[in-house]
């Protein structure tokens, strides 16, 4: 009778405890960019203005997975800058076992007139096993060094052309003046 009450304890126990597993999920995928991982900060550096377009491009590498689905983004970054997100323009809806996908995640507009400096951002790719699952996959922080626009230096032969406007503008006052005063001599 003993065994018989620990055997249904036992596979009560048991039971149990596989009704609580947690579901399956994927492991995140690697980012990479130009065959480094990214798991630190990236800095990308941009000229205030532009658009910045992070390059090397970024590889999602999948190993240790089934195919993974990438199912959705999101993103944070510092006043004034704009992200583009551009996961689902240039990249698969899912990446094979063991396979990789190179592409732009996104790109920065740095608007004009904003301050120079380190912006912060941070951009999560959500997916998993199916097309349904929002795991997070990856995410990925980073930082934009803006930088002010450089004032281009004239070449000569635009001094050439404005030099000679000023001459041909001085000569036609020259003459305009030149002649009121012949006039009004007569």
């Amino acid at each position: 009778m003993i065994k018989k009450t620990y055997l249904s304890l036992s596979i009560f126990v048991l039971a149990v405890l596989l009704g609580f597993t947690s579901p399956a999920s994927a492991d995140p995928i690697v980012v990479q960019l130009g065959g480094v991982s990214a798991f630190a900060p990236i800095v990308f550096t941009g000229t205030i203005g532009t658009t910045l377009v992070p390059d090397p491009p970024f590889e999602l590498d999948n190993s240790g997975n089934p195919e993974l689905f990438l199912n959705g983004s999101s993103f944070n970054i510092d006043s004034p800058l704009v992200l583009n997100d551009l996961l689902f323009v240039n990249f698969p809806p899912s990446i094979p076992a063991d396979g990789s996908a190179t592409g732009t995640l996104f790109t920065v507009d740095l608007p004009l007139g904003m301050t120079p400096g380190l912006y912060n951002g941070s951009y999560f790719i959500f997916g998993g096993l199916t097309p349904d699952d929002q795991d997070l996959l990856a995410e990925i922080d980073f930082q934009i060094n803006a930088q002010p626009a450089s004032s281009p230096i004239p070449e000569p032969s635009t001094w050439i052309l404005l030099a000679s406007g000023l001459g041909g503008l001085g000569r036609v006052v020259y003459s305009r003046r030149r002649g009121l005063a012949v006039r009004q001599e007569a």
